[in-house]
C-alpha cells in the first residue's frame, strides 16, 4: 500500500481506497486508525462503508469489553470530544446515555466496614501491578500496554482481582487527547529557564490516560462548644484585645470532602496542582466511561479515608466556631463534634500522563483531564540563569550610570555649568 495515501485530501482517500484489495483496505484501516480488531472484518467495497455510520444509543450497565464496533467488530473507546464510544479502527462512534451522579448517592460507614462484599464490582478484573512504583490499575484490551502509566517501567505484572468496590461516580474526561498534547507543547516551551532547544530536542512519550481513585464525603455535623474568644480593637500602639466567654452549638454541614484514595499520590506535590475538579459533572458510574484508559485502584480503603476526613472536619469547625464568636483568638476551646448522614463516594477523576527525555534524563507531566490544568517537571538551563542574571545586573548597572549622569546635570544646570 502507497503510504503517500495518508496524506491525501479525503476525497482522494476514498477514489483511492476503492481500488485497494480486501488486504490493502484492512492494512489502510490499521495504520490510520492504529486500533485493530481481533478478527478481520468483512471485506468492503464501496464508499459508504468507511464512513461512520450513525451513533447507536448504548444503554447504561454494560461492561466496556461487552462494546465491540457494529461495523467492523473493533473494541470502543471512550471519545471525550462527544461524551460517546468510537471506534479507533474504522472512525463508528456510537452514543452513551450516561445519567448525572445523584446529589445523596454514596456508601454508608455500614457499607464499608460491614457490607462491603454487597457492593464489589460482578466482573472480574484484571489488574495491572507496577513493580517499580507500586501502582495497580485496571485497563481493558483497548487502553493496554507494556509500560506503566506513571513512572514508564516496564516492571508490570497481570494478575485476576477480585472484591473491587463498584464507583459511585465518574468525572469523565473532557480534554482530548490531541488536546491535552497541544496543551503540553504550549506548557512545556513556556517554562522560565528551561533550555533554548527543549521544544526541538525533547523526545516526548505518547500520553495515557488514567482515573485516579477519590473518596468523597458529604455529612451533617453537630458541636455543641464553650470557650474563650478575644476580639482585636485598636491599632498599633493602642490595639488591645478584649475577652469574652461564650457557648454554643455549631452546626455545619459538609460537602465534597475529597480524600485522594491512592496513598502513592498522597504527597505528590505534582498531583495537587492539578487536582482540582468540577464535581458537578460527575456522572453516575458506567463502565464505558472508563473504555479506552487505565484506572487506578485505591489502596486507601473507605474507613481510613475517614478517619483522615475528621481531622479536617474538626479543623473546620473549629475554624467555623471562631467565625460565628467573630473573633481573632481562641483559647481553652472545648468541643466535641458528631457527624450524622456520612456518605462516602468513591469517585475516579481523568488525568493525562505523559513524560518527556532530555539529555537523558526523564520528566513527567500530569494535565488534568477536565480542567486542562497542567503540572510537572522540566530541565533547567544555568546557562540561561546566568544569561538572566547578566541582563538584570546590567540592567541594574546602566540605572545606576544614568541616575549619576542625571545628578550631575542637574548639578551643572543649578551652578551654570561653572560659569
Amino acid at each position: 500500500m502507497d503510504s503517500n495515501i495518508l496524506n491525501e485530501s479525503a476525497a482522494h482517500q476514498r477514489e483511492a481506497y476503492l481500488k485497494m484489495s480486501p488486504e490493502e483496505q484492512r492494512e489502510y484501516l490499521a495504520i490510520k486508525y492504529g486500533n485493530a480488531p481481533a478478527t478481520p472484518p468483512t471485506p468492503v467495497g464501496n464508499v459508504e462503508n468507511i464512513i461512520p455510520p450513525a451513533p447507536t444509543p448504548v444503554v447504561n450497565g454494560t461492561t466496556s469489553t461487552d462494546n465491540k464496533c457494529p461495523s467492523c467488530g473493533a473494541t470502543l473507546a471512550f471519545d471525550p470530544a462527544t461524551g460517546g464510544l468510537v471506534c479507533n479502527f474504522c472512525g463508528a462512534s456510537v452514543a452513551l446515555n450516561t445519567m448525572p451522579a445523584a446529589p445523596g448517592i454514596g456508601y454508608t460507614l455500614e457499607d464499608l466496614n460491614y457490607t462491603a462484599g454487597q457492593h464489589y464490582l460482578r466482573m472480574v478484573n484484571k489488574l495491572i501491578v507496577c513493580g517499580t512504583c507500586g501502582g495497580t490499575f485496571v485497563a481493558d484490551q483497548s487502553a493496554m500496554s507494556g509500560l506503566c502509566p506513571y513512572c514508564g517501567s516496564n516492571s508490570i505484572t497481570e494478575t485476576t482481582g477480585s472484591g473491587m468496590l463498584e464507583p459511585t461516580g465518574v468525572i469523565p474526561f473532557k480534554i482530548s487527547k490531541e488536546q491535552a498534547q497541544a496543551l503540553f507543547k504550549d506548557w512545556v516551551i513556556k517554562r522560565r529557564m528551561a533550555p533554548m532547544d527543549i521544544a526541538k530536542n525533547a523526545e516526548i512519550t505518547d500520553l495515557t490516560g488514567v482515573y485516579v481513585p477519590y473518596w468523597i464525603f458529604d455529612c451533617d455535623t453537630y458541636a455543641p462548644y464553650s470557650g474563650k474568644f478575644g476580639v482585636d480593637y485598636g491599632s498599633g500602639d493602642d490595639r488591645y484585645t478584649k475577652w469574652h466567654k461564650s457557648t454554643g452549638v455549631c452546626k455545619l454541614p459538609i460537602r465534597n470532602l475529597t480524600i485522594i484514595a491512592t496513598s502513592r499520590l498522597e504527597n505528590d506535590s505534582f498531583w495537587k496542582g492539578v487536582s482540582n475538579f468540577d464535581l458537578n459533572f460527575m456522572k453516575r458510574y458506567d463502565p464505558n466511561l472508563l473504555a479506552g484508559f487505565w484506572s487506578e485502584s485505591y489502596t486507601i480503603d473507605g474507613q481510613a479515608a475517614w478517619n483522615t476526613a475528621m481531622d479536617k472536619i474538626y479543623n473546620r469547625i473549629q475554624n467555623q466556631i471562631k467565625a460565628m464568636e467573630g473573633a481573632d483568638h481562641v483559647t481553652k476551646l472545648e468541643f466535641k463534634p458528631e457527624a450524622s448522614n456520612i456518605r462516602a463516594k468513591y469517585v475516579l477523576a481523568p488525568i493525562w500522563i505523559t513524560s518527556f527525555d532530555y539529555n537523558g534524563t526523564s520528566y513527567r507531566v500530569l494535565v488534568n483531564g477536565q480542567t486542562g490544568s497542567i503540572a510537572g517537571t522540566w530541565p533547567k538551563s544555568f546557562k540561561k540563569f546566568f544569561m538572566i542574571l547578566g541582563i538584570i545586573a546590567a540592567a541594574v548597572i546602566g540605572s545606576r550610570i544614568f541616575l549619576f549622569f542625571f545628578q550631575w546635570l542637574l548639578n551643572q544646570i543649578n551652578t551654570g555649568f561653572g560659569i
